[in-house]
């Protein structure tokens, strides 16, 4: 072979290798790019199912709630509770004594307790020989009155200054407070808050109702959050267009405001504004009456 013949060759077997080396480059490169797939894949695989194997027990919420468990089983001296209560007998004593009413209720007998669960708090005190006619204890009656007088102390505050703010007399606020809840222990003043049987209007906007059978089973009644808003409630009413002429009469002159109230169909109890006059007068209620 000359060597012109062998130079020809030389070139041959470079280009053929040179196509062999580009070949197996573009090979290498797939292969590598498989390979790095391959791993990923297989690494998330992996991930996945230990995830899956692991115990419930051993996942981080499960391990919360396992100390939970384990804190709550730890044992805890079983007379603590008992040594306060041996050291503090007299909690609940503290808490019947919150107003004279209370401790004096709590002083009665089983059966006082019945006897005066006939009779409603104010009747006794409108009513002084009703005791004696029906034979009633002395420790009752005492209980009964002491109800309205503990009813006083406590609204009275209120009562004079819606007076001062609206111009309703303080006297016939609290009587009219007294006789519509019972002095606070009627179930719309317990449970509702309502001390004036105040109902809802045809379009209550922002305001919650409850059914209590009064002239109609289906009658709708406020409920307040404290009886402080079913007093503001009273005042708004009472200047309200249905009796804003009362407030021309005299501050001290709870006798027309009685009569007023009536009325204008406040109650339809015929006799609501004599029972609002004797309650001022009985209770003494028109010292709570006076201009700002």
């Amino acid at each position: 072979m000359n060597s012109k013949n062998l130079t020809l060759v030389k070139n041959q077997l470079r280009a053929v290798w040179y196509k062999v080396k580009s070949h197996n480059k573009k090979i290498a490169l797939n292969v590598a790019v498989i390979g790095v797939l391959f791993f990923l894949f297989s690494q998330r695989e992996l991930s996945f199912q230990v995830s899956l194997g692991l115990p419930s027990a051993l996942s981080s919420n499960s391990i919360k709630s396992s100390k939970t468990q384990q804190a709550s089983i730890i044992p805890t001296p079983s007379d603590w509770w008992d040594d306060i209560k041996e050291k503090q007998p007299t909690i609940e004593d503290e808490l019947n004594l919150a107003n004279t009413a209370t401790a004096v209720g709590a002083a009665l007998t089983e059966n006082q307790k019945k006897e005066a669960a006939k009779f409603s708090n104010l009747g006794f005190a409108l009513n002084p020989g009703l005791a004696k006619k029906l034979g009633v204890s002395p420790e009752v009656v005492k209980f009964k009155k002491q109800k309205c007088l503990s009813y006083i102390e406590k609204y009275a505050p209120i009562a004079i200054e819606e007076m001062e703010l609206y111009g309703i007399p303080a006297s016939i606020t609290l009587a009219q407070g007294l006789v519509e809840s019972n002095a606070g222990d009627s179930r719309l003043s317990v449970n509702e808050n309502n001390h004036f049987g105040i109902k809802c209007k045809s379009k209550c906007l922002g305001c919650r109702c409850a059914n209590y059978t009064d002239d109609d089973k289906y009658d709708m009644f406020r409920i307040f959050e404290s009886p402080w808003y079913s007093f503001r409630e009273h005042s708004k009413l009472l200047t309200g267009k249905r009796y804003k002429h009362l407030l021309k009469l005299d501050i001290t002159d709870y006798k027309n405001w009685a009569h007023g109230l009536q009325a204008a169909g406040y109650a339809t109890n015929k006799k609501y504004g004599k029972t609002l006059i004797s309650v001022v007068e009985k209770l003494e209620l028109g010292k709570y009456d006076r201009v700002k």
